[in-house]
Formats: structure tokens, C-alpha cells, sequence
């Protein structure tokens, strides 16, 4: 590595991994020195526009390397935890997709081993890097909301359907990141239903109900069965609201402020408090680099600086561990066509 940039290896060249060597590619901290891919059309594929990035189907190959520091994996989930621990163990920086392992067991001993090795692990928990997500941070500190009691997640569509992991472990850590970073809490119950619709043991539909300590609740709905998609994040708090569509074609912040008049008691209302105030403010908030820009500038950043990221793994961990306590709690139900 040197002074100013990491040497990057990029593992997995599908879906995700393209925009990862896409990103990292045009990073001037970074320069991709390895690919690597099971598939060798996808080796060949990238290469003429990475001359300096040498190719190889073996990972164990890459690990080996001089002039590769820096082990980036876009890898399916069940792979994250032995291919990172073997990076780690090879005195290489790791960034992993989320989630960081499949079980909080797993992710101890990731950290454990950054730590030990004095290594970065990184997870990649792109929508905290978005600017917008940063702003919902900044009024919920600044306390713009008053008293946050609520926040509502919604991550629905169709498309990208998994065979290999269920909708929970592949689309709630974007969510869980989100409830974690606004509102840092512990987590002190959690309850989640899973349906399965179109694979039998595979989870499509999910619905989970969070309890912060506190007394801050939150709703995750999850689908790959859904007509329209949206990431959208409500937090509700006292005095005013704030909407969050994630979507990048469409990404938006909104504040609503609203006001109730308890004190009415009007005859013609008939046991309902009557709404005084609602009114809806969009907020506009510079976007800047777009957000797995942001983060990859972050990963090199704490790399060259020996600092701790946003996204670290240990503070990923806390994710795994809502996800496992959730998922080993979970009702389920099967629907057969």
C-alpha cells in the first residue's frame, strides 16, 4: 500500500461486484491491482478496462499477493464470513457486503480477527452514506422532531429473487442499519412472521415489530412480492415527521410538522381528537457523490488514516444480532399454490 492509495482486489464480479469495480475504479485513494471471479468470461470481460488489475479464478491466489492489501467481497452471504476470516487472516483490509455474517458467532470472530491483525473490516451499509440519511441524523440530534417514538421501515418490489437466503438476511440489514445509526439503541424485543409464497422455505414476505429501550418502536415490512418499489423510512416523533424515500431514482426527504388539539372537545367530534396542524416541508439536501461513492472514499479514508469506519464491523455487529435473535424467534407460514 502506499502512502495515498490502497491496492484493491475486487472478489465477485456479478450484479454488485461490477459496481463495486466500477466505483473503486475511479477512486483516486484506491487502485484495483486484482480480479477475481469462479467464471472466467467475467475475468476476461473486465480486464481490458483494468489493465493493472490482475485476474485469477483462485481466491486463495489473491490472498497471497504482495500487491494486493485490500480484499473487497461481493460474495453471496453464505460466504462473507470464511472468505472474509481467510482475508483477515492473510493480513489483508476487508470491505463485505452486507450482512457481515450469518450468525452474531460468526461476526465476533470477524472482529475479533481485525482486531487482532490490525486490519479494517468494513461492511458495506451504503444507504448511511447517503446525504440524506446523514440530514435525518442531523434533525433528529438537533431535536427538530421533539421525542422520537416511532419509525416505519418499507423495502418492497419484485425482482432479485434469491434461491440461496430469504428476505430477511438480504434486505433487513439495510433497514436495521438505518433504526441503529438513527436512533442508537438497544434493541430489547423483537418479534418477526415470515411468508413464503414462492419457494417453499424461503421467506419472500416479512413483517417484524422492534421495541428500542425506552420506549422507541419500530415496524419493518419487507417483500419480493410487491407491484411498486420503495425504501421508505417514516420516523415519527412528537412535533414533526420525517419521510425518507431510498429509492436512488427518487430519493427524497420530507418533514411534515403536525399538531393535535387534545384539548377540544367539540360535540360533533364523537371521540376524535381533532388534527390542527399538518403541513409538509421538502427539504433540500446537496447530494453530492452518490452514496457507495461516499462509502468507498470512507473505507480508504479510515485505512489510510488507521481510523475506525462509520461502518465497521464492530458496530455491524449489533445487525447480526437482531437479525439472529429475530430470525431464531420467527413464525412462519407457508403458502402452497
Amino acid at each position: 500500500m502506499s502512502a495515498a492509495r490502497i491496492n484493491v482486489g475486487i472478489v465477485g464480479l456479478g450484479y454488485w461486484g461490477k459496481n463495486l469495480l466500477r466505483t473503486f475504479g475511479r477512486l483516486e485513494t484506491a487502485r484495483v491491482t486484482g480480479l477475481c471471479d469462479v467464471d472466467p468470461a467475467r475475468l476476461a470481460a473486465f480486464a481490458p478496462d483494468h489493465p493493472g488489475a490482475r485476474g485469477a479464478a483462485d481466491y486463495s491466489e489473491l490472498l497471497r499477493r504482495d500487491d494486493v492489501d485490500t480484499i473487497v467481497l461481493a460474495t453471496p452471504p453464505s460466504r462473507h464470513h470464511a472468505m472474509a476470516l481467510a482475508a483477515l487472516e492473510a493480513s489483508k483490509h476487508v470491505w463485505v457486503e452486507k450482512p457481515l455474517a450469518l450468525t452474531a458467532t460468526d461476526g465476533r470472530q470477524l472482529v475479533e480477527t481485525a482486531r487482532r491483525r490490525g486490519r479494517v473490516l468494513f461492511v458495506d451499509e451504503t444507504f448511511l452514506y447517503d446525504p440524506l440519511v446523514r440530514e435525518m441524523k442531523r434533525l433528529i440530534e438537533a431535536g427538530r422532531l421533539g421525542e422520537v417514538v416511532h419509525l416505519s421501515f418499507e423495502r418492497l418490489g419484485m425482482g432479485r429473487i434469491k434461491r440461496d437466503s430469504n428476505v430477511w438476511w438480504n434486505s433487513a440489514p439495510h433497514d436495521l442499519s438505518i433504526l441503529l445509526y438513527l436512533v442508537p439503541r438497544p434493541v430489547e424485543h423483537v418479534r418477526l412472521h415470515e411468508h413464503s409464497f414462492l419457494q417453499p422455505g424461503i421467506a419472500d414476505v416479512a413483517v417484524c415489530d422492534l421495541e428500542l429501550q425506552g420506549g422507541v418502536s419500530a415496524h419493518v415490512h419487507l417483500s419480493w412480492v410487491h407491484p411498486e418499489k420503495t425504501a421508505k423510512v417514516v420516523v415519527v416523533g412528537r412535533e414533526r415527521m420525517l419521510v425518507y424515500e431510498g429509492r436512488f431514482e427518487k430519493r427524497g426527504l420530507t418533514l411534515y410538522d403536525y399538531a393535535l388539539d387534545r384539548a377540544a372537545a367539540r360535540p360533533d367530534a364523537a371521540g376524535i381528537v381533532p388534527l390542527s396542524h399538518f403541513q409538509a416541508y421538502p427539504l433540500e439536501v446537496p447530494g453530492g457523490a452518490e452514496p457507495l461513492a461516499l462509502a468507498a472514499a470512507h473505507f480508504a479514508e479510515s485505512i489510510l488514516a488507521g481510523t475506525e469506519p462509520l461502518t465497521s464491523g464492530a458496530r455491524s455487529l449489533r445487525v447480526v444480532e437482531v437479525l439472529e435473535a429475530a430470525e431464531h424467534a420467527a413464525t412462519r407460514s407457508e403458502h402452497r399454490g
